[in-house]
């Protein structure tokens, strides 16, 4: 699969997938059926086979803006140990060789930027050297936002194992590292990108808002999961800690940004990826 690139303004965007996630999406995507995607049409063929069966990945975003390389979300990384979603633990994906692909190699990434720190948008924070967990990219400022990372502090009880493990080997080994930055909801990284609060799926998400040369786009994070939810934002997954804010949440972006030139590109959507949404007498379509 050849990466992805879309130019907005002076800023490009780069896809870097780790791995295919079609069933799992699906699995947490309860209303979902395969009957209830088929009556969404324009989802075939991309976002949905013709079973009805949903196409999604796992990929992170490297920006190229200001001469410096940021990257959005960092998936599952390799060796992790995870027990609530095995098929994404112990991965050997070869994600950094895609990222030299596009001729940046660890060394080189300024700002990694996580949308929120659920395990598959923060594992490529670290990688298991010597027996412990060290930074990926240790040239990088690493970006959460603040109430998000005291958030996962706690260890909140009602949240999967898999995330808690992640905050120990993703999360809190670049804070020991002295590389992470605790930001707010609505942090400007330079002149063209910022993060947007977008809460719901964890409790301070935020979404990544580009803007150059009067071009606008949005990386979704997890606000939205599958093209489905622009059509029914009011399904909701099992892994959102606020269900009824996600909701909200999407409603919101989908009306501001309906029937503008803002590029939405999914954080978990399959190729193309990216489209703009569209008001139509019933809701929202996603048109590639």
């Amino acid at each position: 699969m050849t990466n992805l690139k879309w130019t907005i303004g002076e800023v490009e965007v780069h896809q870097i997938v780790e791995l295919e996630a079609g069933q799992i999406i699906k699995d947490t995507l309860k209303n979902a059926t395969p009957k209830n995607i088929r009556d969404i049409g324009w989802l075939y063929p991309n976002f949905a086979d013709e079973a009805g069966n949903l196409k999604a990945l796992v990929q992170g975003f490297l920006i190229r803006s200001d001469n410096k390389n940021i990257l959005i979300d960092t998936c599952n990384g390799n060796d992790k140990v995870r027990i609530d979603i095995p098929e994404w633990g112990n991965l050997q994906t070869d994600f950094l060789k895609k990222l030299r692909v596009i001729g940046v190699t660890e060394m080189d990434v300024n700002v990694v930027a996580c949308t929120h720190l659920h395990f598959d948008h923060v594992g490529w924070n670290t990688k298991f050297e010597g027996g412990v967990w060290l930074p990926t990219f240790p040239n990088a400022k690493y970006l959460f936002a603040r109430e998000e990372y005291e958030y996962w502090n706690q260890k909140p009880a009602k949240e999967i194992a898999d995330d808690k493990a992640a905050f120990d080997d993703s999360v809190d080994p670049i804070v020991k590292a002295g590389l992470a930055e605790l930001i707010d909801m609505e942090y400007k990284i330079d002149r063209h990108i910022s993060f947007i609060p977008t809460p719901g799926h964890t409790p301070y998400h935020v979404s990544v808002f580009i803007e150059s040369q009067n071009q606008r786009a949005i990386i979704s994070g997890d606000f939205l999961h599958h093209p489905c939810q622009v059509a029914k934002p009011q399904w909701t997954t099992d892994t959102d800690t606020q269900p009824e804010k996600g909701i909200v949440t999407r409603q919101r972006i989908l009306a501001e940004i309906a029937d503008t030139d803002v590029l939405l590109i999914g954080s978990h959507f399959a190729n193309p990826v990216a489209g703009r949404v569209v008001q139509v007498s019933d809701g929202f379509i996603f048109k590639v």
